[in-house]
């Protein structure tokens, strides 16, 4: 077989190759030939009918098949022979389709990108921060008050109280603007926490110092980013009906408390309160020490990267972002609306392309150099734990990833990446860091830290952590 290079350029290779004519006549009389055992057409014996026939009536398909069966061998054939590993399937085009006779050769360009060749580095000269959270007495009696707050009840309280905040008022209310109702402004003994911020700002705390059967009418500014684009920045007034008044009463820290919350008794829930305060903390860290080592592994690797596999990428999160039901702004829902991303977020998106290709390439060359896989007793383990939260249909759930193969790359995806990162980390120097809380909080967030300006664009999100309450 015979075929030209014609583009060597970076990552991006392009050849060109001939289907004789010959060839192909030759590749169409042998599926004639093999089609004809089996085809059934009125009027004759079976493997009786002739080939004219045969290609009146199925020419179409069998011209198809057989040319695209001829390209396929020399596409692999070039492929082999050069040891070429595309990132995505060739693209192939018909050079002479216009012009060609049915007794000439037809020509073919074949184009596509190839994975770089990446140099990996030693990863046992590259030193990264790694935190650890050192617990306390105090850290672990907070997070218990914080249960016990989140325990409360609530006592009703006399007909002259005034309400206050932390204070729940049961009312009926009905909200009119310009004198006229709105859907969802009206309430029949709907409870509101004064505080809470679970309703209106303004109606919270409209309702501070109201009394049991008080007849209060409360001005609410509905905020400028209001969910139903119709109330934005609208003015209401609320007539409200004020049914009853409680006040909350935190629950003991005690023996008794413990028992409530599954302990034996309070020293009990202290040592389970603690000992997943400390997973919680370690899994934070851990996050914290992984993204340190991928901005170190995209600082000590240059290679090419394949356009193709980065626009796909751009095109996955802009659409991921375009779909979205929760749009996170008002810029978020016109970008929705128009389909159509604004100019800084379609920089940023690109970026973001860029990064998670770029990273996603280091991962997997060094879980192909190092055969790092994912064992079957692994997906399994993964999928259970999975399909345990679907309480009663468990079974669907793993039959659906045992059937789809996209979906079971999908969770075994993140297996493999751990995989990968927990035998880096093995490798790499750890400059071992123990903070307490408030120190790691505030590290985690990036406070602490001048900024700096990173060799290359970070494709690790910071995120913002705040301490549990339960």
């Amino acid at each position: 077989m015979e075929y030209k290079e014609i583009t060597n350029k970076g990552l991006k290779r392009a050849y060109e190759f001939v289907v004789e004519a010959k060839e192909f006549a030759d590749s169409i009389d042998l599926k004639i030939n093999e089609v004809k055992k089996t085809i059934k057409i009125d009027g004759f014996r079976p493997g009786k009918v002739p080939n004219n026939i045969i290609l009146q009536k199925h020419g179409e398909a069998i011209n198809s098949e057989v040319i695209n069966a001829l390209i396929q061998q020399k596409v692999s054939k070039i492929i082999q022979d050069n040891n070429h590993r595309p990132v995505s399937q060739p693209k192939v085009n018909f050079k002479n389709e216009k012009d060609i006779k049915q007794d000439e050769d037809k020509l073919f360009e074949i184009e596509f990108e190839i994975f770089p060749d990446i140099k990996l580095a030693n990863f046992e000269k590259i030193e990264i921060s790694s935190t650890s959270v050192k617990l306390n007495k105090k850290e672990v009696d907070k997070r218990i008050d914080l249960i016990a707050k989140s325990q409360r009840t609530y006592k009703e309280q006399k007909d002259d109280y005034k309400a206050k905040n932390d204070d729940s008022v049961l009312l009926d209310y009905e909200g009119t603007i310009d004198g006229k109702n709105f859907d969802g402004g009206k309430a029949e003994s709907q409870t509101i926490i004064i505080g809470s911020g679970r309703y209106l700002k303004d109606l919270e705390e409209g309702l501070i110092g109201t009394k049991k059967g008080d007849n209060k009418k409360v001005k609410v500014q509905f905020p400028k980013d209001y969910s139903a684009k119709e109330l934005q920045n609208a003015e209401a007034i609320f007539e409200c009906i004020i049914k009853k008044i409680s006040s909350p009463e935190e629950a003991k820290v005690s023996d008794d408390f413990a028992k409530t919350m599954g302990a034996s008794d309070l020293k009990d829930l202290k040592s389970k309160v603690e000992a997943q305060m400390q997973s919680e903390y370690n899994d934070l860290t851990k996050n914290l020490d992984k993204k340190n080592l991928f901005e170190k592994l995209q600082e000590t690797h240059t290679f090419d990267l394949p356009a193709d596999l980065i626009e796909a990428e751009f095109n996955n999160l802009k659409e991921n972002y375009l779909r979205s039901q929760n749009p996170s702004s008002i810029d978020h829902q016109k970008e929705i609306k128009d389909n159509k991303l604004t100019a800084d977020n379609e920089k940023k998106f690109r970026e973001d392309a860029k990064n998670r290709i770029e990273l996603g390439l280091i991962l997997q060359e060094v879980g192909k150099a190092h055969n790092i896989t994912v064992t079957p007793e692994e997906m399994n383990k993964a999928l259970f734990e999975y399909a345990s939260n679907f309480k009663g249909q468990e079974q669907k759930v793993i039959d659906y990833y045992k059937n789809n193969q996209e979906a079971s790359m999908q969770l075994q995806a993140p297996i493999y990446e751990n995989k990968i990162v927990d035998f880096i980390l093995t490798k790499v120097k750890l400059k071992k860091n123990e903070v307490d809380v408030d120190s790691f909080i505030k590290l985690y967030n990036n406070l602490n830290q001048p900024e700096k300006k990173p060799t290359k664009k970070k494709s690790v999100k910071k995120k913002t952590v705040k301490k549990k309450a339960k």
